[in-house]
């Protein structure tokens, strides 16, 4: 391999195992895999990670079927297998069965199920493969109830003065504290929700919009991997307003870096009302397909 040291992938290939296929060459994002002169894949002297370079999203690793790939140190018999393709049904059983959570245990969720999904979480994709969101969790209930003592008093403070955020008024915020006497358990800005999770990333530039639509695929992921754990989950974009509009004391106290985006905020925790169903929801007038005309 004839990478620099910069950037030095520890590509390696298991010639007793490979058999020539290909499928790493077919695969690589960055084509600076090809057949060496023995044959064997090889990786080409390449200027940078990225866009000039490898994209780091060991797919060579993945998709080698003898397992014969390394790299950046990854074993092939360390990865987890892949599914089962029998699994369809069952996704589909946990994206309509889902609902928001909006009451809470108040209780702190098993430390192993919180790290479960966050390793899971390290495979979330990105644009570009850039992995530059960053994770903040509030796993721990009682700092969960600091950050919200802080902000909720600054928002309904505020709010007794007609001060809301951008996308609320009068009546968006009594309605809110109406809800606080059944759906919201007392809170309408966490819900109650025990653990907080954020993606956020620095976002300026040319690639901002990039920024902010790796946060929302990476809470969108979170929240179906905390489902299929047995955890309730609330996506909140009001309270992201709040701590960032009006309660920076609340913001500051979660270290998010002011030049990053944080534009939704996850409650999770041990739901405390079970669903026995999913709902039925028809949204066929509002999805477009273009298949072939029958007959052409």
């Amino acid at each position: 391999m004839t990478v620099g040291a910069e950037t030095k992938t520890h590509f390696v290939v298991d010639k007793s195992k490979c058999v020539k296929c290909g499928k790493c060459i077919n695969t690589c994002s960055g084509m600076v895999i090809e057949f060496g002169q023995d044959g064997y894949p090889d990786m080409k002297e390449f200027e940078r990670f990225g866009w000039r370079g490898c994209w780091r999203c060991q797919h060579c690793l993945a998709v080698c079927p003898q397992g014969a790939i390394s790299i950046f140190g990854k074993k092939p018999e360390d990865s987890l297998p892949m599914p089962p393709k029998a699994m369809g049904e069952y996704m589909e059983q946990l994206v309509t069965g889902r609902r928001s959570c909006r009451r809470f245990l108040d209780k702190n969720v098993a430390p192993d199920i919180v790290t479960r999904i966050l390793s899971a979480m390290a495979a979330v994709p990105t644009g570009g493969n850039a992995q530059g969101v960053e994770y903040t969790v509030i796993d721990d209930k009682d700092r969960v109830h600091e950050i919200w003592q802080e902000a909720y008093s600054v928002m309904d403070a505020k709010a007794k003065k007609h001060i809301y955020t951008h996308s609320f008024s009068d009546f968006y915020y009594s309605k809110m504290k109406q809800s606080e006497k059944t759906v919201r358990k007392d809170d309408l800005l966490f819900c109650g929700a025990p653990h907080l999770f954020i993606a956020h990333e620095k976002c300026v530039g040319k690639w901002a919009e990039d920024s902010k639509v790796n946060c929302n695929i990476a809470t969108a992921y979170f929240e179906l991997l905390c489902n299929a754990h047995g955890l309730g989950t609330t996506i909140m974009s009001y309270s992201a307003e709040v701590l960032n509009e009006l309660a920076p004391k609340a913001r500051e106290m979660l270290n998010i870096p002011k030049e990053h985006y944080m534009g939704l905020i996850v409650g999770f925790g041990y739901p405390e009302i079970e669903y026995a169903r999913g709902v039925q929801k028809d949204r066929s007038a509002k999805t477009h397909r273009y298949s072939e005309r029958k007959g052409r």
